[in-house]
């Protein structure tokens, strides 16, 4: 075989395994937006008539488990700004994002409310964990929605979905997309007093 050959024939190898891999990133966000879309029969959340929490939206309040044993109520945050971030403990582009809200978090102190929710019904502590010490181990608050009540109630379509709340906990800032460190800073000088 000669050496023009065993090189095209690296490059579609390369190229096909590349493409396996986006398909596979792909499907499974379609399996948790399909997840996230089911009805289950959980009231740990109390969407007080809203639906969803669009920007100019007061936010649904909730109350969810949290990695180190205790319980998030978003009222009792009520006097700063909150940053809530849908994610799963496997989902490579949260990191980015997670790690841009740890050094947000370093910033802003506790200035900022900042709550890490993930969604996957499969994850675990151990799992959470795991990406908590991957994304540079943020001092914010990190939490379970197994059962999707919070994701529903907020009409979370895709990871990686962002709100920013004013102190008052109207949405001021919403995205479905990783959400840049930049991005994040210029949205909480607007809100933080």
């Amino acid at each position: 075989m000669s050496r023009k050959h065993r090189s095209r024939s690296r490059k579609k190898k390369t190229s096909l395994a590349r493409w396996l891999f986006v398909g596979g990133a792909l499907l499974l966000v379609a399996v948790v937006a399909w997840a996230v879309g089911r009805p289950t029969s959980s009231a740990a959340v109390t969407p007080s008539g809203v639906a969803g929490a669009q920007v100019g939206d007061t936010a649904p309040d909730f109350s969810v488990p949290t990695l180190d044993g205790g319980t998030f109520t978003l009222s009792a945050q009520r006097g700063r700004p909150t940053v809530i971030f849908f994610m799963a403990y496997w989902c490579s582009t949260c990191l980015s994002e997670a790690r841009a809200l740890a050094q947000i978090r370093d910033e802003y102190g506790d200035r900022v409310q900042i709550i890490a929710i993930d969604v996957d019904p499969s994850s675990t502590p151990e799992s959470l964990a795991r990406f908590k010490r991957s994304a540079g181990a943020g001092d914010f608050v990190w939490a379970f929605d197994t059962a999707q009540t919070v994701a529903r109630a907020y009409q979370v379509r895709s990871l990686d979905t962002t709100l920013i709340l004013d102190a008052n906990g109207v949405v001021v800032y919403r995205d479905e997309f990783p959400t840049p460190y930049r991005t994040l800073k210029r949205t909480l000088a607007r809100a933080v007093p």
